[in-house]
C-alpha cells in the first residue's frame, strides 16, 4: 500500500481550505523561518505550528529548508490533493508539502512521514546532474547505491510512481533520508516497508547522504593530466570516478604531432578520440590512453568529472 507519495504537478487547494498560520523560526543554526498554512478546520493555536517548525529545524538540512511550505490539512484534504491512499505528498513545484499533523492509526507518526516528504524537498533542491535528483536522490548517495546501473539493469525506476513503485529511487532516497533522522534522535528500530529492501541503507549511504546535505555537490571538477613522447606509442592514466555523471577529456597536443584519446572501463574500449564524452554509471576506475600516431612531444589532457 502506497503511503507517501510526491505530487509532479502543480495543485491547488480551496481558498477556505488553509486559513491561519505565516512564517516561523525553526531555532536552526541558520535563523531559518519556515511558511507553515493550517486548515481552518484546526482552531488557532500557535504552538501548533510553531511544534512543526521548530521540528523541520531539526532535521537533518541546508538553507533548502527557507523555500519550503508546509500545509497542515485534515487527512481527508491529504487524500483528495495527494490519492485515495496517501498519507502526505510534495509538490516540487511550489516546494510544498501537504500532511496531517494529527498521527494516524496503524501508520508512522506524523512527524516520520513528513520526514520522509522533506527528503523529495531536499532532492528537489539538489544537483545530481544529468540525473533530477528527485528521481534519483542526491550525488553522493545515488552513486554509492548505483542507482544509475541500477536503473539500465531493471531494478531501480527512478521517478517511477506506479507499477514499479517499490523500485522508484527517488522514494528510497526519500526514505534514507527518513533513517538518517530517526536514528539521530535515537530510534534503532526503523520500519522499511514502502520499497524495497535493497535500498535499505547502510552506514557508508548514510554518511554520504548526511554529506550530501552539508556540504552539496555543485559541479564538475577539472584536472589536468600531463605526459610527453619521445619514444612509445601509448601513455596509461588511471582516473578514478567515485561519483557517477559526466566525464570529458580533451586532448592537447602538439601541432605537428598526431595523438589521440582511448577511455577504457577496464578492457572494454568506450571511446576513442581527441575529445570525449561520456556517462559513468557504476565505474569506480577508468582507464585513460595517450595513444601517438606520428609526432613527438608534449600534451595536455583536460579532465572533466563529477
Amino acid at each position: 500500500m502506497r503511503l507517501l507519495a510526491v505530487v509532479v504537478v502543480a495543485l491547488a487547494l480551496p481558498a477556505s481550505a488553509l486559513a491561519w498560520g505565516g512564517s516561523y523560526p525553526t531555532g536552526d543554526s541558520y535563523g531559518t523561518y519556515v511558511q507553515i498554512q493550517v486548515s481552518d478546520t484546526y482552531p488557532v493555536d500557535q504552538a501548533l505550528p510553531q511544534d512543526w517548525a521548530t521540528y523541520l529545524g531539526s532535521l537533518v538540512h541546508g538553507p533548502e529548508l527557507a523555500r519550503l511550505t508546509l500545509d497542515l490539512i485534515p487527512l481527508s484534504s491529504v487524500q483528495s490533493i495527494c490519492g485515495a491512499q496517501a498519507l502526505a505528498c510534495y509538490d516540487p513545484q511550489r516546494e510544498e508539502i501537504f500532511a496531517s499533523p494529527e498521527d494516524q492509526l496503524n501508520a508512522p507518526p506524523a512527524k516520520e512521514i513528513v520526514t520522509h516528504e522533506y527528503g523529495h524537498h531536499l532532492a528537489n533542491n539538489s544537483n545530481d546532474a544529468p540525473w533530477q535528483a528527485l528521481d534519483y536522490g542526491t550525488k553522493r548517495w545515488s552513486s554509492y547505491e548505483n542507482i544509475c546501473a541500477k536503473a539500465a539493469a531493471g531494478a531501480a525506476s527512478p521517478g517511477d510512481e506506479g507499477s514499479h513503485y517499490a523500485q522508484n529511487s527517488g522514494e528510497a532516497f526519500a526514505e534514507s533520508y527518513r533513517v538518517l533522522n530517526l536514528q539521530k534522535q535515537g530510534q534503532t528500530n526503523i520500519g522499511w516497508d514502502i520499497v524495497a529492501p535493497s535500498f535499505f541503507p547502510d552506514t557508508t549511504a548514510l554518511t554520504l547522504l548526511e554529506q550530501d546535505i552539508t556540504s552539496p555537490w555543485v559541479a564538475s571538477t577539472v584536472s589536468n593530466l600531463h605526459g610527453s613522447f619521445g619514444s612509445g606509442v601509448v601513455r596509461t592514466f588511471k582516473v578514478q570516478t567515485q561519483l557517477d555523471g559526466s566525464f570529458s577529456a580533451h586532448l592537447v597536443s602538439p601541432t605537428k604531432a598526431k595523438m589521440q584519446l582511448a577511455l577504457y572501463s577496464g578492457s572494454t574500449l568506450l571511446q576513442r578520440g581527441a575529445n570525449i564524452r561520456y556517462e559513468i554509471c557504476g565505474q569506480r576506475t577508468l582507464t585513460l590512453k595517450v595513444q601517438r600516431l606520428s609526432g613527438r612531444g608534449t600534451f595536455t589532457v583536460n579532465v572533466s568529472k563529477p
